[in-house]
């Protein structure tokens, strides 16, 4: 038998996760270019250069994650249902929660202005999902954005159509992405430090938006995308 060749990584091997990279940075929206230089070198031309104005674009998306009515706690449970680890009830509300409040944060990015969000159709859709989902880890939470998609929980009128045109439809795919490797990735001791893990996840995404496209044509490369993505954060 002719083995295999291996599939080609979305991300190259990296010396640090990138939150290594930006220990001294309170907010990415307030980044200067010196202090977001030792986590661009991490990456490889020319995904720096994309990587850098993603960053750059950042500004916009404020600090709205630290100022919800969030806490540590609720990102903790939400990650664990997202990861599929927690099944119950209140993870699931929590989960539903944190989507909302990310996607909330995001508000002013481009992928997510003008879009709105039900945060009981987002529940709704991890219900369904996880009680026909036996998937754990990166293969859970891309049935979770599967399901989303497929749904209008997340468009220009929730519960009524998406009415999203394939650009928009990209763009929101990027944000909910983002979100899911943000949660997939290991967690932070404070919101802030929460929240800049949000933003980089925003940013890594926008980097890689054509491998991110690409990922979104089944569950089995969707979730390696985000099982690789947010192992680098």
């Amino acid at each position: 038998m002719i083995a295999k060749p291996p599939t080609p990584g979305f991300l190259p091997d990296l010396a640090m996760p990138l939150r290594d990279a930006l220990r001294g940075v309170a907010t990415l929206a307030d980044a200067t270019e010196e202090m977001l230089e030792p986590a661009a070198k991490l990456l490889p031309e020319p995904l720096r250069s994309r990587f850098r104005t993603a960053l750059d674009s950042l500004e916009a998306a404020g600090k709205r994650l630290i100022h919800a009515p969030l806490d540590i706690r609720q990102i903790d449970m939400a990650a664990r249902f997202m990861a599929g680890s927690d099944t119950g009830r209140p993870a699931l509300e929590a989960c539903a929660t944190v989507i909302a409040y990310a996607w909330e944060h995001l508000g002013e990015a481009r992928e997510t202005h003008g879009r709105l969000i039900s945060e009981t159709l987002v529940a709704e859709r991890l219900a369904r999902t996880r009680a026909v989902s036996l998937a754990g880890g990166a293969d859970f939470a891309a049935e979770v954005l599967i399901a989303l998609r497929q749904s209008s929980a997340i468009g220009r009128m929730p519960g009524l159509t998406r009415g999203l045109s394939t650009g928009d439809a990209d763009d929101v795919d990027l944000a909910v992405m983002a979100v899911a490797i943000w949660l997939l990735s290991s967690r932070s001791e404070t919101l802030a430090e929460e929240e800049k893990l949000l933003d980089l996840s925003l940013a890594l995404v926008r980097a890689l938006r054509d491998d991110a496209a690409t990922a979104m044509s089944g569950r089995e490369s969707l979730a390696r995308f985000l099982a690789e993505t947010s192992a680098h954060l």
